[in-house]
């Protein structure tokens, strides 16, 4: 069979509200197809027609399938994950890989011995603003990079946590930040570089929950730069901004809108604002009531159908979704001891 013609056989674990998205991307490719899904709730698994089963381990010792996407609450992940590779199958996992470093690194050494791949969801890399930054900072098109402030300005309302018992618990959730920030933060030192040290504070004051929804930090980098995150789930009435503003010695780029979708600033020397296409606008819930980041899984599986076809590299598996969590497992570190954490190189 010619890779034109073969199609890489996806599973799927976990039919709630993400999994529209990654059953509309696996279906809007000629080499990929969805084989078979689990749920616990037997409604929800029937949703997309195709073999269904309520219990995974029945769904990942299938012997047709090729890579099994994980999608199931947080607190989750992990096991799963290692079953996923005790199975024998690749997968593709929602973020975050775990609750914290010593989880990821129990599901990245368990790929690391079946020999399979992890994949990670790291969609906002794929915004077009976002890739052209990237392309900017590589090319020292800014110079020197100084600093660099990530403004995260979203709202949850108390709604969104009370219809799903998991959310904004410890055991499931695990945080805020770990939830819903953690792909900026991702976007961040992508742009930037390794994280040398953290200093944050965390605090609840907008929810009744038991997690954080307000986290601010300073980040020094190991190129000598500093950056600022603001991040809150409590503002009102909606979404306000994503943005990322990065400065360097000879240029200031600003990237805004509600989800990082938009080029606000590009003053750069020697290097005009270039014209990008529009990317996807970002995912609307709950009949509006809040927005998240843009639904990139489209590009996430095309990369993992081109590894396999082409033998193309990506930049979304687990290795790369770990250097996010430990960044985010220090600001939890941080704020709960009150000092500055130094991260190893």
């Amino acid at each position: 069979m010619s890779s034109a013609s073969k199609k890489i056989r996806f599973g799927l674990i976990g039919c709630g509200q993400i999994s529209s998205r990654h059953v509309a991307s696996i279906k809007t490719s000629k080499n990929a197809q969805l084989a078979a899904v689990c749920d616990l709730n037997e409604q929800r698994a029937k949703q997309y027609n195709v073999d269904w089963t309520t219990n995974y381990h029945n769904l990942i010792k299938r012997d047709d399938l090729d890579v099994i996407s994980v999608c199931v609450p947080n607190g989750l992940h992990v096991q799963m994950g290692i079953d996923v590779a005790h199975a024998n199958k690749h997968c593709l996992m929602e973020k975050p890989l775990g609750l914290n470093l010593q989880q990821a690194d129990r599901l990245i050494n368990a790929f690391k011995k079946s020999g399979k791949k992890l994949f990670a969801v790291k969609q906002v890399r794929f915004n077009p603003t976002v890739l052209a930054l990237k392309d900017a900072v590589s090319a020292k098109k800014l110079g020197k990079i100084n600093n660099a402030a990530l403004v995260v300005r979203w709202c949850r309302p108390q709604e969104y946590y009370d219809n799903d018992a998991w959310r904004g618990t410890k055991k499931l959730d695990g945080g805020a930040l770990l939830n819903q920030g953690i792909h900026y933060i991702d976007i961040l030192q992508w742009i930037l570089g390794p994280v040398i040290s953290v200093y944050a504070k965390t605090d609840t004051i907008g929810h009744k929950i038991e997690i954080e929804d307000i986290a601010l930090a300073i980040l020094k980098f190991k190129s000598g730069a500093y950056a600022t995150v603001e991040f809150t789930l409590s503002t009102y009435p909606r979404n306000l901004e994503c943005s990322l503003s990065v400065l360097g010695k000879q240029g200031t780029i600003k990237l805004g809108g509600p989800a990082m979708d938009t080029i606000e600033i590009w003053q750069v020397a020697n290097c005009p604002k270039p014209t990008i296409k529009n990317g996807l606008p970002p995912n609307v819930y709950v009949g509006g009531l809040y927005q998240g980041s843009c639904p990139n899984h489209i590009f996430v599986y095309q990369s993992i159908i081109n590894y396999f076809l082409k033998n193309t590299k990506t930049f979304t598996d687990g290795l790369e979704a770990r250097k996010s969590l430990e960044i985010v497992e220090a600001v939890y570190r941080s704020a709960k001891q009150n000092k500055e954490i130094k991260l190893p190189l």
